[in-house]
């Protein structure tokens, strides 16, 4: 799997907004997603900007963009990808990603065990909120045996 992709329109056709909203999906200009794969579950996690929670891996802090780990998906199948459009990534950001693969995954296995943590009790309004906007609300079968450490 290629490390920077665009999620394909039969990504999106899967996951409509309209019953899926905490996806990051534009269809003017799409998300460049970063890949990692965790215990054989294939993730793309979207780089942002604006992003207004510590749950990412920051490529430019001050800016407050990065990959952010409350928006990622899993990839089911190939066909998730797609293989015609091909990712421009700033100079600087790049910079930043660069030799970083272990980071993002380290990053993302914390976020996914934050995520299940605060799932289980929702009564505290911090842990409701994180629940609320990730998108691993829509993957919960995925990342149920993932991270059990």
């Amino acid at each position: 799997m290629k490390r920077f992709v665009f999620l394909s329109d039969q990504f999106h056709n899967r996951y409509p907004l309209s019953k899926y909203p905490e996806l990051e999906a534009k269809e003017t200009r799409p998300f460049i997603q970063v890949c990692v794969e965790i215990e054989g579950v294939k993730f793309a996690i979207p780089l942002r900007s604006n992003i207004n929670h510590p749950y990412a891996f920051w490529t430019d802090k001050a800016n407050r963009c990065g990959a952010d780990y409350s928006k990622a998906v899993v990839i089911e199948n190939d066909g998730y990808i797609d293989t015609e459009m091909r990712p421009y990534i700033r100079p600087n950001e790049f910079k930043a990603l660069r030799g970083k693969s272990y980071e993002i995954k380290k990053g993302m296995i914390g976020y996914i065990k934050k995520y299940k943590k605060a799932k289980t009790n929702l009564s505290i309004p911090r842990n409701e909120r994180l629940v609320r906007f990730s998108t691993l609300q829509y993957f919960e079968d995925y990342i149920a045996k993932l991270c059990n450490d």
